[in-house]
């Protein structure tokens, strides 16, 4: 199974503690994902494929049959938004070990919600930082 990472030639994010806050440099529109949506990301983003964080996010809550749909869910709307690229990278062999579970062991895993903002779009675009070279910011 393929890896995904966020498209950072059109996307700018940040972590702010369990938040991933997404820009799109190219059409001004930003985006929020919190709780599971970022836990998602995040195991993304340390080289997992789809199945090694499905597999480890059943180990942590209690609805391990409802996991796989949901996550494979998510991850199909943030490619189809141009939000997930797959990656070229090789597949990781990390695994993933928490020495406390992130949440109590009869908590219940939800399904990651993606938020849409365009309130800041036109401020956004007329950002300077959309007047660069192909290399991406900082350079013109």
């Amino acid at each position: 199974m393929p890896t995904y990472l966020i498209d950072n030639k059109r996307f700018v994010f940040e972590d702010f503690d369990g938040e991933i806050v997404l820009i799109n440099l190219e059409d001004g529109l930003y985006y929020s994902i919190t709780d599971s949506g970022a836990k998602i990301i995040n195991l993304l983003g340390r080289g997992l494929s789809v199945d090694q964080a499905i597999s480890h996010l059943s180990t942590l809550y209690k609805n391990a049959a409802e996991i796989p749909a949901l996550v494979q869910s998510f991850v199909d709307d943030l490619v189809s938004q141009g939000i997930l690229i797959a990656s070229s990278a090789p597949q990781s062999a990390e695994t993933v070990t928490e020495t406390a579970p992130a949440k109590p062991a009869n908590a219940r895993f939800a399904a990651p919600v993606i938020s849409r903002f365009d309130d800041m779009q036109e401020i956004l675009l007329l950002d300077p930082i959309h007047q660069v070279s192909e290399q991406g910011w900082p350079h013109r």
